[in-house]
């Protein structure tokens, strides 16, 4: 799902993480163990044998994040974790592991960063020095999640409340720092769902997913309501599907039309209601967020040509040579239900610096032009490298 070459063991080459996720199979099986590659300086990696992220149990992992984060010289790991296979939107933790210098890793969630656990469903994160006082603070994203702020206080992350960005709940795939202004501090640019959808949500009509064993058959069911003008939840799940997840609908609903003013509180009871958990998404632009200092945050949503589509992707550089840092956008989703539709609309978008964060989509991209489902963007020595599900690498040159 995600990777990172770093220093694990202190022996000046670079060792490889690598996060195990998906659905595919058991919450309790061992393909979902992360993998650490200790390089042997030669360029040759060898797995260790440690169970990671945590001992003794298996984790849906999807982004990996490295930092010093106790200032002892060596580098210790933030790993998120995504979802619990067939249990969509039950709550996931984020997993802080201390390296002794040799490349061991331990986790210290509970002693150290304890309001990791059961945070969300996590899809990205990274360290940044937010407070300008020598060590890393984190930043957390997900899905049906805020931004979320740990401030590191001597090694222990706190969960910073007075957060303005936490009500900001989003479909996130990703967060990427730049200092987009020029003024000295990073800013933030992240990924969403983005607006050319039959999926809309704003704080007054949020949409909002309901999570309970519905049928009592031991299986999660979730499903996800849209807020109607009239302040009722109703399913985005039309009634056969509905029906092919939860069969007692049948017979509460024999037909489409008996079904088709049907709200969440019209299909269950109050009671079956009160115990379901539920999840709230209130924004689906992509957004810049602006630091103003001190854990503050102005969020600006990025032009109309970055809404497209998903984005999943995010670079920054001075990619026209002018002095300031530009933007590249990449995303797309193809395989989805065809009632939804699949989200093709994107073929890579370049947003010009303007300045003051003013950002200008040039129709042309400036050469930026490329089809498929974008999953990642990396720079080295002025190339634009992106990776694509099913396709093969795209390579860009700059300046």
């Amino acid at each position: 799902m995600e990777s990172v070459f770093f220093d694990a063991d202190g022996d000046n080459d670079l060792d490889l993480y690598v996060c195990s996720g998906g659905v595919e199979y058991s919450q309790y099986s061992t393909d979902f163990l992360d993998r650490l590659y200790i390089n042997d300086g030669q360029g040759n990696f060898q797995l260790s044998n440690q169970q990671l992220p945590v001992k003794n149990t298996f984790h849906s992992s999807s982004t990996v994040a490295v930092s010093d984060i106790d200032m002892d010289g060596d580098l210790d790991i933030f790993v998120g974790e995504r979802m619990v296979p067939l249990k969509y939107g039950m709550a996931c933790s984020g997993f802080l592991l201390e390296n002794d210098g040799k490349g061991n890793f331990t986790d210290i969630t509970k002693t150290s960063a304890n309001e990791l656990q059961e945070i969300g469903m996590i899809t990205s994160a990274l360290f940044q020095d937010l407070d300008d006082d020598g060590d890393d603070d984190l930043l957390i994203v997900g899905e049906f999640m805020g931004v979320e702020i740990f401030t590191n206080e001597s090694g222990k992350f706190v969960r910073k409340k007075d957060n303005s960005l936490r009500d900001l709940k989003g479909w996130w795939n990703t967060i990427v720092p730049s200092d987009l202004d020029g003024d000295g501090d990073i800013d933030f640019v992240v990924g969403n769902h983005g607006l050319n959808s039959r999926f809309k949500a704003s704080k007054d009509q949020p949409i909002t997913l309901y999570s309970e064993d519905f049928d009592g058959n031991g299986f999660i069911d979730p499903i996800l309501t849209f807020r109607s003008d009239n302040g009722q939840d109703y399913p985005y799940a039309l009634r056969h599907d509905l029906i092919e997840q939860i069969k007692a609908v049948t017979k509460k609903y024999p037909d489409y039309e008996s079904f088709k003013n049907a709200s969440i509180d019209d299909i269950f009871s109050s009671e079956t209601l009160k115990n379901a958990g539920t999840l709230k998404a209130n924004t689906l632009e992509s957004v810049l967020l602006e630091n103003k200092g001190n854990f503050v945050f102005e969020v600006k949503p990025l032009p109309i040509m970055a809404q497209f589509s998903t984005i999943y992707a995010i670079a920054t550089d001075d990619f026209d040579g002018d002095g300031d840092q530009d933007i590249v956008l990449g995303g797309n989703l193809y395989n989805v239900k065809p009632e939804v539709g699949r989200y093709d609309a994107s073929y890579g978008v370049f947003l010009e610096n303007q300045g003051g964060l003013e950002f200008d989509a040039p129709k042309n991209g400036k050469g930026f032009k490329i089809k498929g489902e974008v999953r990642d963007m990396d720079i080295t020595d002025q190339k634009l490298y992106v990776s694509r599900n099913r396709d093969s690498i795209a390579v860009f040159k700059f300046n």
